[in-house]
């Protein structure tokens, strides 16, 4: 019996519906997650998941979508400035 690589699915998400900016998201272990958007947008998701996803529960817990690349640069461009 040949395995499939299990950690790629372990770690992998599938949007189930998109709210303007925001992101409705299932996870391979069943659980639901709303990322980003405005309180329209979260508004929006909250009342479409009571009409026609109703086992979704949310928590109070907001996550802001993750950034995915940083520019050291800006980090130290207020730190550090040339004397005179």
């Amino acid at each position: 019996m040949k395995l499939r690589n299990p950690l790629a699915r372990r770690h992998s998400q599938e949007v189930v519906r998109q709210f303007g900016d925001a992101l409705l998201i299932r996870n391979c272990n069943g659980q639901h997650e709303l990322i980003g958007g405005t309180n329209a947008d979260r508004t929006a998701a909250f009342e479409w998941v009571s009409l026609f996803a109703h086992e979704i529960v949310f928590t109070h817990f907001h996550r802001q979508p993750e950034v995915r690349c940083r520019s050291h640069q800006s980090m130290f461009l207020g730190r550090f400035q040339a004397a005179m």
